[in-house]
């Protein structure tokens, strides 16, 4: 699987952020999927202990709602929500295990070939 993108498209509008991958696939998320996805501490939790998603069954409107999306180097992105969170890092890696494409789905760690359908 290439985790490296070539093109990355955030849609504050719509909340979908678009990745076009090296090896020519697609991978489209939606902003809920990405902060339910927080990998930051706060979020995801640490050291055994459980994040603050863990306990929450929705997201207030302001948590879900991408107001940019910054460059962290070059492996990884930090969302900003118009909450003001925005610690947590995304690598590019971690990204690319997000899709929800079917076929990404069907083949969890197998790439996607370049000509298959995009997502």
């Amino acid at each position: 699987m290439n985790s490296e993108p070539t093109g990355i498209e955030a849609d504050r509008a719509r909340g979908i952020v678009t990745i076009s991958w090296a090896d020519g696939h697609q991978s489209s998320y939606t902003a809920s999927q990405l902060r339910w996805a927080c990998p930051c501490a706060v979020c995801h939790g640490e050291w055994g202990r459980p994040g603050v998603l863990a306990g929450l069954k929705a997201l207030e409107p302001e948590e879900q709602q991408l107001t940019d999306l910054l460059a962290v180097g070059p492996y990884a992105v930090t969302p900003v929500w118009a909450s003001g969170h925005s610690s947590g890092i995304y690598s590019f890696e971690y990204l690319r295990t997000l899709c929800s494409c079917e076929q990404c789905r069907l083949n969890p760690g197998n790439p996607p070939s370049a000509t298959s359908d995009r997502h």
